[in-house]
């Protein structure tokens, strides 16, 4: 059974999934705007998200916590103040092929 597994592996090893999480999260971060599955979508969210509340305090614990997971360190150094949380967006491919 299956109760209470929080996180969706998506068909791939946990280091080919954290690596595809980081670059997702770096284009994300970059070009504020993907598309992608539902399933690399809501996986996403739940990595982006608090990244970007992270970013948000500039400290150093803060920013080497954040720079541990992405793979450009310097991206969230510059939108730690002028983005709101939810205004990355991520756009759901309907058919993938």
């Amino acid at each position: 059974m299956r109760h209470n597994r929080v996180i969706n592996h998506l068909g791939r090893t946990s280091s080919h999934r954290k690596a595809m999480l980081s670059n997702m999260a770096t284009s994300l971060i970059i070009h504020k705007r993907i598309t992608t599955t539902t399933a690399k979508a809501k996986a996403l969210r739940t990595f982006v998200e608090p990244l970007i509340t992270k970013s948000k305090e500039d400290s150093t614990h803060s920013r080497r916590v954040v720079f541990s997971y992405l793979k450009i360190k310097l991206l969230l150094l510059n939108y730690s103040g002028r983005y709101p949380q939810k205004l990355l967006s991520v756009l759901v491919a309907t058919h993938v092929y």
